[in-house]
Order: C-alpha cells, then sequence, then structure tokens
C-alpha cells in the first residue's frame, strides 16, 4: 500500500490523503468510496486479496474522514457549507487525477455514505470520464446501500435544519444522531458492544470501537448536507442520468439495518431498473450485517465481488 495525497479545490480548498494498492501486473482498476466515520485504510484487506488477481485498488479519505479530516482538523465535519456536493466533486478530482496516470478498466465500489457518493458521481461525471479522461467506467458495486424516498429525505432535511440553528453546524445534535443510528443496534440485542450492528466478527467490531479516525458522530452541517444530498440523488430525473449501460451489483446483509434487512436494497434495485438500468444483479447475504465485506463470511463476499469483476473483463 502506498499513502498519497492530492490538493482538491472544490469549496474549502486542502489536500486528500488517499491509498493505492498496486499489483504487479495490473489488469484492472477498483476504485472504493468508504462509508460515514470510517477511513480508507480499512479496506487494505480487500485490496490485498484483489491484488492478487491483478487488480489495482485506491481509495480516498473523505473531507471530515481519516488523514484527510485529520490533517484538516475537521474529523466529522464535511465543510461549514455544501460539504457533501464538495465531497462528491473531490472524488471526480482523484479519479481523474488517477485515469490520467494510466488506462486501466475502472470500476467504483461504494460502501454505505460511498455508495451513495458512488451513484451520484455516475450521475454527474460518468460522461465527463470518458470525454475528458478517455477513462470508461465499466461498472459500478453499491455496497450496504438504501432507497430513501426524495419526499423523506426533505422531511428528515428539515429536522436537521432546525437542529443546525439549535446546536450551531459544527456540533454534534443528539436527535439526528439517535434518529440515524439509535435504533440499529436493537435488532441484535442482547449486544455485545454499541456496534454490533457492523458485523458479526468481533475483532472487526473492536478495532472499529478502538480507531480514532471511527464511529464518531459527524456535525449537523454534515448531516443537513449528506440529506439534501439524498434527495438530489434519488429524484427520479436524477437516476435516469446513470448511463443505462452500466452494470451495476448491489450486495448487503439482510440483517444489515442500513438497508432496512434487506427491503431498502430491493427498492433500491427496483428504482434503478425503473429508471432504466439494464443490469441492476443484487446478492443479499444470509446473517450478514452492515460491513460485509468486514463480516466473517468476508472471503465469500470477496470471491463473489472479484467474479463478478471478471466477467465484465
Amino acid at each position: 500500500m502506498q499513502n498519497k495525497s492530492i490538493d482538491f479545490s472544490s469549496g474549502d480548498a486542502g489536500t486528500m490523503h488517499y491509498h493505492q494498492w498496486m499489483p504487479e501486473q495490473p489488469v484492472g482498476w477498483l476504485h472504493i468510496m468508504h462509508g460515514m466515520a470510517e477511513h480508507s485504510a480499512r479496506y487494505a484487506g480487500l485490496a490485498t486479496f484483489l491484488n492478487q488477481h491483478g487488480i489495482m485498488v485506491t481509495a480516498g479519505d473523505h473531507r471530515g474522514h481519516g488523514m484527510t479530516g485529520s490533517s484538516a482538523d475537521s474529523l466529522y465535519h464535511f465543510a461549514d457549507h455544501n460539504g457533501w456536493n464538495q465531497m462528491v466533486d473531490d472524488q471526480w478530482q482523484l479519479i481523474s487525477h488517477i485515469a490520467r496516470q494510466q488506462q486501466l478498466p475502472l470500476i467504483i465500489l461504494g460502501h454505505s455514505m460511498g455508495s451513495f457518493m458512488a451513484t451520484r458521481f455516475c450521475q454527474l461525471y460518468g460522461q465527463r470520464l470518458q470525454q475528458e479522461c478517455n477513462q470508461s467506467l465499466g461498472g459500478l458495486v453499491l455496497s450496504g446501500s438504501n432507497y430513501i424516498p426524495p419526499a423523506a429525505c426533505k422531511i428528515i432535511a428539515g429536522v436537521a435544519w432546525v437542529e443546525r440553528a439549535r446546536v450551531g453546524g459544527r456540533n454534534v445534535s443528539n436527535i439526528l444522531e439517535q434518529l440515524s443510528f439509535g435504533t440499529f443496534n436493537r435488532a441484535f440485542a442482547p449486544v455485545r458492544t454499541e456496534k454490533d450492528w457492523l458485523s458479526r466478527d468481533h475483532k472487526t467490531v473492536d478495532r472499529y470501537i478502538e480507531d480514532p479516525w471511527c464511529g464518531g458522530a459527524i456535525s449537523t452541517q454534515s448531516w443537513l448536507d449528506f440529506i439534501q444530498g439524498l434527495a438530489d440523488l434519488f429524484d427520479s430525473k436524477a437516476l435516469s442520468r446513470i448511463n443505462s449501460k452500466l452494470p451495476m451489483l448491489l450486495f448487503s446483509g439482510n440483517l444489515d439495518p442500513v438497508g432496512g434487512q434487506g427491503k431498502g436494497v430491493i427498492k433500491l434495485q427496483q428504482a434503478l431498473l425503473s429508471a432504466g438500468v439494464e443490469q441492476v444483479d443484487m446478492t443479499l447475504y444470509k446473517e450478514g450485517r452492515h460491513e460485509m465485506l468486514n463480516e466473517t463470511n468476508r472471503e465469500e463476499v470477496y470471491q463473489d465481488l472479484l467474479n463478478w469483476i471478471q466477467v465484465l473483463q
């Protein structure tokens, strides 16, 4: 793994830190967009596995996350305004930067919040990637995702707006935290930790809890920007902007609370198909929780992902 960085210039300028795992003879490229309140180094296990099969892997720490957030003294805070759109644009800057260095076939994988970022990236930058970088996008993989109707997003955004006014944009709202993550552990009672909903693997959960770059509460401004971004993302016209020929894979645990125990993932598949995407494959892993790439059966998930990628190559 190589640690690298680039300066980004969308909105609040700064430096994005990213990782690159390079095999000896690369034949493909997987770019990862990580989830909320985590960071890209957590995907080293998947990257090492894919390197063994000739796939280069890259992943950056988003604004407010990991090395990027820590170096900017903005951990768990995207930006003072428009942070969601800035994070998506940062991904354009990072991917286009890497694309200019090689021309490997590209697949994007987004986990949880990163799945929404990856979808929005395809809506806004899919065509630009081909036109400006001569880089085609061969597939989109969404892990631990969900579908939220735009009307519901707008209601939640209203709550976030009130909370921002009450506690301040850079501060944490206990109400927003309770509405988002507060109920996730209930289905797994009795629980060992407050993060049992992430994985059945105790070591994974313990490492997450002990990691200062994981699990923190994001700011109210970040919540507001994120929820407003989801409303834009799930608009029917926005979904129809995704290239209809882009192969997609959705995978999740069938006990993942983020995806409504699989129900939200099924709705997402239906929404994408209704928007015109021709291939939307889906796997719901039995007994799996939120982080299938860190689950007790992660080797199976790794292999299934590889098999799907190799069919596209």
